[in-house]
């Protein structure tokens, strides 16, 4: 006997109910599976480690940048944090404190030596506010000095290329720019203002085996006294205030490539000796601190005062001298290699050229203007007279009525344009200041940025008035 089992009306409605409740969950697990896998995705793309522990300390979730910075792998979830890392675990602190921290700074030691991290620690809670374990995020801090150098401009633009002329001067220039590149030695570059020492250092650099690594400059002509230590050799937190957070250094910085320093004369004579020490033990330690931090770096200098005869006088360290001074470069003034002046001249004209889709060139008039000058101030006057002529002629011909008043008049008197050492550099400083103040002392001491006392034992020292 066959049964017919009848559904009524409200059944159906019912059933029809539950099918579509059961549909509508089908899809919101879906899109729930979708959003996991996407937030799967987002935490194993992330360059950052992560890794959570619950409130024993076992290992709960680590993500592949974690695993690739810890030198660990997948098993050690469900392990204990001890059992997982070479170090001690400063993510135990955070369970027992309960505060977390952001962007904090550690160098822990381990089994292969020193592990150096900016870490961020989240303590995680349930919805009752209850601390149920803690979120470590960490990066190498290599990789964040890389990030930062490429953010900065850290790096080096010029090339061989870029040193222009064709004297024998330049010629071997050239020529020293390869052997310095070729080797890993210190490099001196010396020579006046405006000779292109900083480029030079930047073509070095970039003939190197270092030229992929950083390229860090430190200008220690414009830098406080005050200032320049912490620039150069970086601080710990809390060195300053209670609120400063800690710093790397330029020499840390540079770590892998080279550190550049310009205008090496005006490091203070204490931290010369300190950055002696520093290059000499391949190792930095920051103010406040007291561990040792290992820096790879190739030190590129320039001077355009004689630092031999500063060490004679005892104005500069001798024990910087001898390792900076591994490999000299020095540099001549534009008017002792006159056939470079047509080259750059027009090099730098075609650029402006260039720039505005121009067709301007010089007069034979006003290129004969050009040699004549004396050019004290080389090739950095000369590209701005090119650019005052650029800019100031109408037409297609630079004359020489577009050339700046100076270089239509009488030639500069040169007197010395040797090396100065320290001691003449700061006399013709002070009577330069004395000169614009028309002889006021107080006037001059506050341009010259010291006490008025000192400044008259200068004037007697330098019998200047």
């Amino acid at each position: 006997m066959e049964h017919d089992y009848l559904i009524s009306g409200g059944q159906q409605k019912k059933l029809n109910i539950i099918k579509s409740t059961m549909n509508e969950l089908y899809i919101k697990n879906k899109e729930l599976e979708k959003q996991m896998k996407f937030y799967e995705l987002l935490v194993d793309a992330s360059s950052d480690g992560m890794l959570s522990i619950n409130m024993d300390g076992i290992i709960t979730f680590i993500n592949p940048a974690g695993m690739k910075i810890l030198n660990i792998d997948r098993n050690v979830i469900g392990k204990h944090i001890t059992e997982g890392v070479d170090f001690e675990p400063t993510i135990l602190h955070v369970l027992n404190t309960q505060e977390g921290y952001v962007d904090r700074e550690f160098r822990l030691e381990s089994k292969r030596g020193a592990v150096h991290f900016v870490k961020t620690a989240i303590p995680l809670k349930d919805d009752n506010g209850d601390m149920i374990g803690v979120l470590d995020i960490f990066r190498n801090i290599n990789d964040i000095k890389l990030m930062v150098n490429r953010m900065t401009g850290a790096q080096a633009k010029y090339t061989i290329s870029n040193i222009v002329g064709g004297s024998v001067q330049i010629q071997e220039i050239r020529k020293m720019i390869k052997l310095a590149g070729s080797n890993d030695s210190p490099v001196l570059i010396q020579g006046e203002n405006g000779t292109g020492k900083d480029i030079i250092a930047q073509a070095v650099h970039n003939c190197s085996d270092r030229r992929q690594g950083p390229y860090v400059s430190v200008n220690c002509l414009s830098m406080p006294r005050n200032l320049i230590e912490s620039e150069l050799f970086g601080y710990e937190e809390g060195s300053f205030t209670k609120n400063t957070g800690g710093r790397p250094g330029k020499i840390e910085m540079a770590h892998g490539g080279t550190l550049f320093l310009n205008n090496i004369a005006f490091i203070p004579l204490d931290l010369q000796n300190k950055l002696a020490k520093i290059l000499k033990q391949k190792s930095v330690v920051r103010i406040g601190g007291f561990k040792e931090i290992p820096v790879d770096v190739r030190v590129i200098s320039t001077s355009h005062l004689d630092i031999a005869e500063m060490v004679k006088e005892k104005n500069f360290s001798g024990e910087l001298y001898k390792i900076i001074e591994g490999f000299t470069i020095n540099t001549s003034p534009l008017r002792d290699r006159l056939e470079d002046i047509g080259i750059i001249s027009n090099q730098t004209l075609n650029q402006y050229n260039l720039m505005n889709g121009t067709n301007k060139i010089l007069s034979s008039e006003a290129l004969e203007l050009l040699y004549k000058w004396d050019w004290p101030d080389n090739v950095r006057e000369l590209e701005n007279a090119i650019e005052f002529a650029y800019c100031f002629a109408e037409g297609d011909e630079i004359l020489p009525e577009h050339l700046q008043i100076k270089l239509t008049e009488e030639k500069p008197k040169i007197q010395d344009r040797r090396l100065m050492t320290l001691k003449e550099a700061e006399a013709e400083a002070v009577k330069k200041a004395l000169d614009y103040t028309n002889g006021n002392v107080t006037q001059a001491a506050r341009i010259l940025g010291i006490g008025r006392n000192t400044l008259y034992g200068k004037i007697k020292d330098y019998n200047i008035l």
